[in-house]
């Protein structure tokens, strides 16, 4: 040994002690390697196909759970077997019971897209989910399939050239002779599958699995190769005849038996639908794309020669001394960015380094401490702005409705000293009592919802002062839905377009007034409208009227309940609140709002809380 040069020595420790016993490693490496992705990958075809027959199965089960459900119902069987007099009298059971019947499972079952009876009762009208069998515009290919069945239910794929929508199909047919009683006509159920849902079951597993749906015929009517379900102008189903694939692909469109005789062993497979006698003879058939599999192999084989050439050539000191020094700075910054995820931006302490692996943990601390200095900031701010914003708006409701109650209590005052004034009375005690109680309700409540029925009671006291003003000229009415009086609404929201009405659209009026208000709530939302028959106003001059409650500037301080109201809505509800005004000299003046709902129950939320 001390003879041979110490080349030749570090050659054999490198042939004997290295690339040898690499060598052997990775060939056997490679072995179970390659083993073990075959087994995986047949084994994922197993579930694959698997997968989509259990769901396949599946749509075909709720319809035969459907049928059944229809098939029990005798109240279906006595309307079919009745013999009518005329269509008239078929309209009117069809009204009046037959229209609904099935169509409300169809927003209940997703995977089916039709659902029909077909009778041999003359005296039913074809049309929607009820046919008349012989009717030369029925193309009935199912039927015949259903004779020749033993049992009572088949499941079966053909081309249905008639109809509004001709195209392939796939259904579960049945016969209704559930009741002996009712076998004055044959009568016959059709539920047709989803044939888009069958065609995307298929190509779920397109990457790795070919799929085709065979019927009991050995007829293929779906094929799972990521095109579009074909156009109803050919039909679905193809006999099985043989062809010769060149590839996978060709594998896919050929027949059933063909298809699994071509395919690589291992790699093809077929599965029944189910044990069930509506379902016997379908099946599932599935062809491997086997390039996959290749694709997995050359990777397998490309990562075993780089393996060995990188064992080979790295000494595994050096290996050892660098992988220690880059693994547990890595680590450790991984783990700290795992923190950052939970929103933990702890710096990292530890001595960095001066390599690159030191620069990313520097600029990671860097970085943390930016982040947890902006939150800060950002989230201070956001504190501070949302109070700012709350001050304001509760601010601006204070005015508003500062605003308002001077407003009403000068217009009333002004009206009974007109009417004191010009007819001389003397006793007023009713008034003053009404009056009395309204200045007590607005000194006395702080916050700005009440319900529906209080404020309506405040709005009628203010009508008993225009009645006690316009006398036996003035009528008013009430027409509210008892559901809308618990509701909350803001104080002041009715009582101010009453007086409006009363002050611009009744007093230039001669002769009868009226006062109609109205609150419903219906279609999802509270709708209160105030109705007048006074001398109205012109288009234009609505929509000027409009434009100027609206306006931030309001000229010559007109308007000021109107603009209130709308103001006080809009702080409330936003832009979901819809204020409307109609006006016509003719008529008169309707003006009113609508409150979603679902806002009002928000409100009362919040006020609870």
């Amino acid at each position: 040994m001390n003879d041979i040069p110490l080349n030749i020595k570090f050659l054999l420790i490198y042939l004997l002690c290295v690339l040898l016993p690499i060598m052997t490693i990775n060939l056997f490496f490679f072995h179970q390697n390659s083993e073990n992705i075959r087994v995986r990958e047949q084994d994922n075809l197993r579930k694959s196909i698997e997968r989509a027959s259990g769901e396949l199965l599946g749509m075909i089960d709720e319809s035969v759970a459907l049928s059944h459900s229809i098939a029990s119902d005798d109240s279906i069987y006595a309307a079919l077997d009745r013999a009518y007099a005329s269509p008239v009298d078929y309209y009117a059971a069809y009204d009046g019971f037959l229209r609904d019947k099935l169509k409300r499972y169809m927003s209940s079952y997703p995977n089916i897209v039709e659902i029909r009876v077909y009778t041999d009762n003359p005296t039913i009208q074809t049309g929607a989910n009820y046919h008349v069998i012989g009717d030369p515009a029925l193309d009935l290919p199912w039927l015949g399939e259903l004779k020749r069945s033993a049992s009572n239910m088949t499941v079966v794929s053909y081309y249905e050239s008639g109809g509004f929508s001709p195209g392939n199909r796939i259904s579960v047919v049945s016969r209704l002779n559930t009741y002996a009683s009712y076998a004055a006509y044959t009568k016959y159920l059709r539920i047709d599958l989803n044939t888009e849902k069958i065609q995307a079951i298929l190509n779920r597993e397109i990457d790795s699995l070919r799929l085709r749906l065979i019927d009991d015929g050995n007829q293929v009517v779906a094929i799972g190769d990521g095109a579009p379900v074909p156009q109803p102008a050919q039909p679905m189903t193809q006999p099985a005849t043989p062809q010769t694939p060149a590839n996978p692909d060709a594998a896919a469109g050929a027949g059933a038996d063909e298809a699994v005789a071509h395919a690589r062993p291992g790699y093809a497979m077929e599965r029944p639908l189910g044990d069930f006698g509506y379902v016997k003879g379908w099946k599932l058939v599935g062809i491997a794309d086997t390039r996959r599999v290749d694709g997995l192999m050359n990777d397998a084989r490309r990562s075993i020669i780089w393996l060995a050439v990188v064992s080979t050539f790295i000494p595994s000191l050096l290996i050892y001394v660098i992988l220690r020094s880059y693994h547990y700075r890595v680590k450790k910054l991984s783990r700290h960015m795992l923190k950052v995820r939970n929103e933990r931006f702890d710096p990292i302490d530890m001595h960095e380094g001066r390599d690159e692996i030191g620069g990313l943990i520097r600029t990671f601390n860097v970085m943390t401490e930016k982040i947890t200095s902006l939150i800060n900031d950002v989230y201070k701010l956001e504190i501070r702005q949302k109070s700012l914003e709350l001050e304001r708006v509760r601010t601006e409701l204070s005015m508003l409705q500062s605003q308002m109650n001077p407003h009403f209590l000068f217009n009333t005052l002004n009206a009974l000293l007109v009417v004191c004034t010009k007819n001389g009375y003397s006793d007023v005690t009713e008034i003053i009592r009404n009056l009395s109680v309204l200045m007590r309700q607005l000194l006395s409540r702080a916050d700005g919802l009440v319900p529906l029925q209080e404020e309506l009671q405040f709005t009628a006291m203010y009508l008993q002062i225009e009645k006690f003003r316009f006398g036996q000229q003035f009528e008013y009415a009430f027409d509210v839905d008892p559901r809308a009086l618990p509701l909350r609404i803001p104080r002041m929201s009715i009582q101010p377009l009453v007086e409006n009405a009363c002050k611009h659209g009744l007093q230039a009026r001669k002769g009868s007034r009226t006062i109609r208000v109205t609150a419903a709530a219906a279609d999802g939302a509270l709708d209160i409208r105030i109705a007048d028959n006074g001398v109205g106003m012109e288009e234009a001059r609505l929509r000027q009227l409009l434009t100027d409650v609206r306006s931030e500037q309001q000229p010559d301080g007109q308007h000021v309940g109107i603009r209130n109201v709308l103001r006080r809505l809009e702080l409330f509800y936003g832009g979901a609140v819809r204020f409307r005004m109609t006006s016509d000299p003719a008529t008169g003046t309707e003006a009113g709002f609508q409150i979603p709902l679902a806002r009002l129950e928000a409100e009362e939320w919040k006020k609870e809380a």
